[in-house]
């Protein structure tokens, strides 16, 4: 089956018998694909979609970029990407092969996250660097009331004996007060600003804290793009998904639904973090950054 624009297939769905092995038809239909110009390519048996860019650069497995599945797949998860992926009119405006390039780069980003992370961390076990000692230090400093030595903080993530050094802390930075910190009185660190407003789009709203700012413009660019918001998905952190339908991929038990859209979103952030979020996900659903304004105590 091809649907064809301007004289060429856009999109080519290749259908084998129920039960047949697709890995062993990739390379064909690629192959064929590719040599045709076409955008979107699916292998399925009917009951199993493989959805291929043939276009892009690597192997076949850095081109499928969705895999989906009747039969153990949500009703609305299937319907909402063969809508997004497949249908006349997404793809003869390009929307459906700009969403297959986003998805699929998150994918790949992620793989890449999952094989290279682990490693990343073994190599910093091994040799600690300053930021990660510094960081457990202060750490055991809070739960302990112990200072560590930098030589004790290595000792334990390199899984040697620790050697005996630690003494009651007075604070994170000094042990005991130095000469000139004699007969002063310590400043207690003042409270980070809180955000009392945000002008979004020229409208400005009351806000309490930096997490209500991002739940208001995520529920504002549900608002304008409800038939478009399950694109939210495609915007990750570091480690897990900002959003997301199933909460518990999130990291965090720290999370909010947005309306009816049965997507939630992670909302346990630094403020600084939370408005920077929120002006990520206005300028993935193609808004300037600049149309939120925060404004601080």
């Amino acid at each position: 089956m091809a649907l064809r624009s301007s004289g060429r297939v856009v999109a080519l769905i290749e259908a084998k018998a129920p039960g047949s092995d697709l890995g062993s038809h990739v390379g064909q239909v690629l192959g064929y694909a590719f040599h045709e110009g076409v955008d979107i390519c699916v292998l399925t048996t009917g009951l199993e979609w493989w959805l291929y860019l043939p276009r892009e650069s690597g192997p076949p497995s850095e081109r499928r970029f969705a895999v989906l599945n009747v039969t153990k797949d949500p009703v609305e998860q299937l319907l909402e990407d063969f809508d997004a992926f497949l249908s006349k009119k997404m793809l003869l405006n390009g929307q459906a092969v700009r969403r297959a390039k986003a998805v699929l780069k998150a994918g790949l980003e992620a793989a890449q996250l999952n094989k290279e992370i682990p490693n990343i961390w073994k190599g910093m076990l091994t040799e600690p660097d300053n930021e990660l000692v510094e960081l457990l230090g202060k750490r055991v400093y809070d739960e302990l009331n112990l200072r560590p030595t930098p030589e004790q903080v290595r000792a334990a993530l390199t899984g040697s004996p620790i050697p005996s050094a630690a003494v009651p802390a007075e604070s994170p930075e000094h042990s005991l007060p130095t000469p000139q910190e004699k007969g002063t009185k310590r400043k207690k660190p003042r409270p980070p600003h809180k955000p009392s407003a945000m002008v979004l789009w020229d409208e400005r709203q009351q806000v309490n804290s930096a997490r209500e700012v991002l739940l208001k413009v995520v529920s504002a660019l549900y608002e304008r793009h409800p038939n478009e918001f399950s694109r939210i998905l495609e915007v990750r952190g570091r480690m897990h998904p900002t959003a997301a339908r199933d909460p518990s991929t999130l990291g965090t038990n720290e999370y909010r639904e947005i309306g009816a859209s049965g997507i939630h979103i992670s909302v346990h952030l630094r403020v600084s973090h939370a408005i920077n979020r929120a002006r990520k996900y206005l300028e993935h659903f193609g808004h300037s950054p600049d149309d939120l304004k925060v404004l601080y105590d």
